[in-house]
């Protein structure tokens, strides 16, 4: 009996074994089936790849198009600014207190926009008139074995590159594009890598879909020493990575190649020179944005593509908050309500970037955050606030905060040309005017005062409005939006109260500047 109660151990154990086994083996195979498939799904892509990047390097080899009609877009104003901030009846004009440290200076428009890359437009009573910045010619990064170090807005970015896509272009004809487009194509996996790279290190620095073309370009200039190369080489790593809707074109006059990308055609972009292209009956405009042309010479170009339906454009809006580095700068205001101050820090390298964004509608500055260090001031001095004041009581600290705290001028006066800031630039230049402190007002309110804001545009000039709820009755001017009431809290109008109104726009009726998420 004891010999058969062993024999049936032995048989179980060795069905377990076998069983065991059975289980590793099948699991061996499942991995085998799965790679195998994985592979032949790749080589499937692969092969799709190849004929799509065949058939386009077919398609801009043919004759391209002369376009003539390039264009910019019209700024918001039509009429010239205020040209100075005026004072709200029976109060005194405060002495604006300006402290940036003591071995800082505020940054001015020549440090601001070193190395910018935009086009910069000025404002007169005629419109918008352009000035074109040519690419940098110097080198922001140096090409080290199988990476190149960027200097990216004064601080340090490494992606990997590799020298097989340091490709040298033959010239800037139809069938030398055709040419470069099949020699980088040859290189799926190096360019992919990198693209993934510089997807993360835009992420790491809060930057928008705009700022993986400016690493993208960096990375360019770093590699490359030829300017139509940079181009393309840009051109195919946004387009075929990217999935981003781009042409190239080439200069009448000068015979450059210039890169024409699709900005987000649902908002206004005011920096750049367009054209308008019809893809499946409709427009869609492409901008000059960088290049060895002249920014206004008309261009030769390809038409529609079939294979360009399935990219996107590019979007301007910031997701995340700014972070390319810590703030290295800071500047002390002067709360008057509270009778205290405030030391705010602030980065120039954020202010170096923002410039180089192109300039859009208001709702992206409203809506775009400051750096973490200045949230962190921030919140240090008004988070508190609602423990002590009523919503409509913070609503008037901020309000008269920003009236008094912030030496007022027009953007043609400061810089010769018009610039919207960004709340952070406020704290950063030594002048705003209407829509800067507007912006920077209207990011106040919602995060310490959790109110609702509109903007209010006027010709020549830009207010907010303030919806304090159904339970608050104030005097002063009400602009009704959305079925709701909004009072008006101008941030230019120095000393005004919740509900004034500076007295040339009175009874104006202005357009709504939408900042309510959709």
């Amino acid at each position: 009996m004891r010999k058969l109660v062993i024999t049936a151990v032995i048989v179980c154990f060795s069905s377990l074994v076998l069983s065991a086994q059975s289980i590793e083996e099948q699991i061996d195979q499942m991995q085998k089936n799965f790679d195998a498939f994985k592979q032949q799904q790749e080589e499937r892509f692969q092969a799709f790849s190849e004929k799509q990047n065949e058939e386009f390097a077919a398609f801009v080899e043919r004759q391209w198009q002369l376009f003539e009609d390039f264009r910019l877009q019209s700024l918001a104003f039509s009429t010239p600014k205020i040209s100075q901030a005026p004072v709200a009846p029976n109060t005194q004009k405060p002495e604006v207190f300006v402290d940036f440290g003591e071995t800082q200076q505020p940054v001015t428009h020549a440090t601001a926009t070193a190395g910018s890359y935009a086009v910069q437009t000025s404002l007169s009573q005629k419109g918008a008139v352009q000035k074109y910045v040519a690419p940098s010619s110097s080198k922001r990064g140096v090409v080290s074995g199988s990476s190149v170090v960027l200097d990216f807005y004064g601080n340090k970015a490494t992606l990997p590159f590799s020298t097989k896509l340091a490709l040298q272009s033959r010239g800037a004809k139809e069938s030398d594009v055709a040419a470069y487009f099949k020699s980088i194509a040859k290189f799926p996996a190096e360019t992919k890598t990198l693209w993934q790279a510089i997807k993360k290190q835009s992420q790491a620095f809060g930057l928008n879909e705009w700022g993986d073309f400016c690493l993208l370009r960096m990375v360019a200039e770093a590699a490359l020493n030829n300017v139509n190369d940079r181009v393309l080489f840009c051109f195919y790593m946004l387009r075929n990575e990217g999935g981003y809707k781009v042409k190239l074109a080439r200069g009448r006059d000068s015979g450059k190649l210039t890169l024409l990308l699709a900005l987000d055609n649902k908002k206004e972009v005011y920096s750049y020179i367009y054209f308008t292209f019809k893809e499946n009956n409709r427009s869609v405009k492409y901008y000059s944005v960088y290049g060895g042309g002249n920014a206004k010479e008309s261009i030769y170009s390809y038409d529609f593509c079939e294979q360009e339906s399935a990219l996107r454009q590019m979007r301007l809006d910031f997701d995340r908050t700014l972070h390319i580095g810590n703030c290295n700068k800071y500047r002390t205001l002067k709360i008057k309500k509270l009778g205290s101050e405030i030391r705010v820090p602030y980065s120039t390298a954020h202010l170096s970037f923002l410039n180089d964004v192109p300039m859009t509608v208001f709702p992206i500055y409203f809506s775009s955050p400051l750096s973490i260090e200045s949230q962190r001031a921030l919140e240090a001095k008004f988070g508190t606030l609602k423990q002590k004041y009523s919503q409509t009581e913070i609503v008037a600290i901020l309000l008269n905060f920003v009236q008094t705290a912030f030496a007022y001028k027009t953007d043609e006066d400061q810089f010769g040309y018009e610039k919207y800031f960004y709340p952070e630039e406020v704290l950063g230049y030594s002048y705003s005017d209407c829509e800067d402190r507007s912006a920077l007002f209207s990011w106040l309110v919602k995060t310490y005062a959790g109110a609702d804001v509109i903007g209010l545009q006027y010709e020549g000039h830009v207010a907010t409005a303030v919806c304090l709820g159904d339970g608050v009755s104030l005097k002063g001017d009400i602009f009704p939006f959305a079925g709701k009431k909004y009072y008006v809290c101008d941030p230019t109008y120095i000393n005004a109260s919740i509900g004034m109104t500076m007295p040339q726009f009175k009874g104006k009726m202005p357009k709504v500047i939408n900042l309510r998420k959709k």
